[in-house]
């Protein structure tokens, strides 16, 4: 008997009451909402484009990247949960994950050393999946893909999520520690708990209880009731550190409300069914990765060229940046995702990924030793 099997015989034995995992393979209205979530993300970028836009808007893109912890956190946990017991249960997760990442990423940073060579160094963080934390001590990112800080937070989850659901078995304690994550983070985002130097929300630590709240709602209700235990937790923690007077006046309401709503947004979708059904939005939303690395560079593009306007060059930025992430996913990322099941049933294949990705780990890592010794 392997170890996650025994573990779960455990779990089994000492859980009151199972929890619910939902088998349906596609969630109407996720796509809206990654298309909300993309065009939230855009808009607040895009500011210094529209001479009427004041700059403040430009900082409230980060719950747009909010809500897409939450989608990525619920559908991992989904297909880590769906796929226990199933053969090849890691290599067909990396796999996937790798093949849905990493072309474009590479493909952005190639284009930014092109464009900027003398800004190339700082690509190492993002090969070892690291530069959120190079970011936030404050290393310039290569130039245009400021915005990857995110995608190293993805990484480093889809590295140690499997291995979590491996071992916990995913029942009852992978979803309570999910629900200690949601708390903890939520912590490190308040300063409650020791979090270091840097930029907190550029951090792993302080950004992992969006995708565990999304992890939470992979369990059905019984998860969204350890995701409301979680928040209240962490409010009872803070008023008992701030006092009740000062905690509710220093709250962050709106902040950290508008992340919990967001939440509650995914769970109802995926719960009741859509609040927003938009082909429009839905096609945006199935775009949103590589608009996601693409808009940045178009958005400083056409202000270089054009500048600030009413119209125009907002115009520019968002249509530039639809099509070409049109044309990416159809003629570079679909191809692509195309030869994940070829290469998951090789084992060959599967060695010869994992060998590469490996030897250029080793490869960066040997290079940043070298560069900080010097």
């Amino acid at each position: 008997m392997t170890l996650a099997a025994k573990i779960g015989d455990v779990l089994e034995l000492s859980a009151a009451k199972p929890l619910v995992i939902h088998q349906s393979k596609r969630i109407l209205g996720l796509d809206e909402l990654r298309g909300i979530s993309i065009l939230w993300v855009m808009w607040c970028h895009g500011t210094a484009l529209w001479s009427w836009m004041p700059s403040v808007f430009s900082g409230y893109g980060f719950h747009g990247v909010v809500l897409f912890f939450i989608i990525s956190g619920y559908l991992i946990t989904k297909i880590l949960i769906d796929q226990q017991g199933q053969p090849k249960y890691f290599s067909s997760f990396y796999i996937s994950r790798i093949f849905r990442i990493w072309p474009l990423m590479l493909l952005a940073l190639v284009v930014s050393a092109l464009l900027f060579p003398d800004k190339i160094g700082a690509g190492v963080y993002n090969l070892l999946m690291v530069n959120n934390y190079a970011y936030a001590k404050g290393v310039e990112p290569m130039v245009r893909t400021d915005v990857m800080w995110s995608l190293a937070i993805e990484e480093q989850f889809y590295l140690i999520w499997p291995a979590v659901a491996f071992l916990l078995g995913g029942g009852r304690a992978f979803a309570v520690c999910a629900a200690v994550i949601v708390f903890v983070g939520l912590g490190f985002d308040a300063d409650l708990i020791p979090r270091g130097a840097g930029i907190i929300f550029k951090t792993t630590h302080g950004n992992m209880q969006y995708i565990a709240m999304g992890a939470l709602i992979a369990f059905g209700r019984n998860g969204i009731k350890l995701l409301l235990a979680a928040w209240l937790a962490f409010f009872v923690f803070w008023l008992g550190a701030k006092g009740v007077v000062n905690g509710i006046e220093e709250f962050r309401w709106i902040w950290w409300g508008v992340s919990f709503v967001l939440a509650l947004l995914v769970a109802y979708t995926v719960e009741k069914g859509p609040l927003v059904t938009s082909f429009p939005l839905a096609w945006v939303g199935k775009l949103c990765f590589g608009i996601y690395l693409i808009h940045f560079f178009i958005s400083w593009s056409v202000l270089e060229i054009f500048g600030k306007g009413i119209v125009l060059p907002g115009v520019l930025y968002f249509v530039v940046s639809l099509v070409l992430s049109y044309l990416s996913f159809r003629y570079f990322e679909k191809p692509i995702l195309d030869m994940r099941q070829s290469i998951i049933a090789s084992e060959k294949k599967v060695a010869l990924v994992f060998t590469l990705m490996g030897l250029m780990i080793l490869v960066c890592v040997i290079s940043l030793i070298t560069v900080v010794k010097h």
